[in-house]
């Protein structure tokens, strides 16, 4: 069996809000450490609620440079 989980310790998260009037999904994008050593300023989005494609600034982030597997950790359904 594949150890997928190690092929993503490499990837960082980063964290936007839809921009949609009425929606307000929290998105999220995924990258390689390499992108955060870049210093590329923005962010592609594609709403997980609506579908929206939206591109962000790094200032208007929720957060950025986050280990994927750390959000996976505490990731819970209602």
């Amino acid at each position: 069996m594949k150890n997928d989980w190690k092929a993503e310790a490499g990837e960082l998260a980063a964290g936007a809000v839809c921009p949609m009037p009425c929606c307000g999904e929290i998105n999220f994008a995924y990258h390689s450490l390499d992108r955060a050593v870049d210093g590329s300023d923005f962010w592609e989005f594609t709403c997980s609620r609506c579908g929206l494609e939206f591109i962000t600034l790094d200032e208007d982030l929720l957060f950025h440079s986050v280990r994927r597997e750390w959000l996976r950790a505490g990731n819970h359904s209602a």
